[in-house]
């Protein structure tokens, strides 16, 4: 009985492992996003305005309906002529794309 038990609890732990590590890497990508982004971008989830020079604020992108993980991942990667090449690992960019996925409107 008590066997059975620990499986059972070792199964929804593992269930919920997928969420927690989730969580984490939009925590993590919002310490990156105010690390490296903020210089340029507003990256607040409470962000209503824009800056003056144009540039998108991370709400702003979350809420665009053709804004993808497969097209964020491609402007970090991409040499833009206003954004600089911070060389993001394959890690950084999951995190910031899942923090700015996380700002898309209920």
């Amino acid at each position: 009985m008590v066997s059975s038990i620990r499986y059972v609890l070792f199964g929804v732990a593992l269930t919920l492992l997928p969420g927690l590590a989730a969580a984490q890497d939009v925590l993590r990508g919002q310490a990156l996003a105010e690390r490296w982004c903020a210089n340029c971008h507003v990256v607040s989830r409470a962000a209503t305005t824009g800056r003056s020079d144009g540039l998108p604020t991370f709400p702003a992108l979350a809420a665009r309906k053709e804004t993808t993980a497969a097209m964020l991942k491609g402007a970090m990667t991409a040499t833009h002529s206003r954004m600089p090449d911070f060389q993001l690992g394959a890690r950084d960019q999951d995190d910031l794309v899942a923090y700015i996925l996380s700002l898309r409107p209920q």
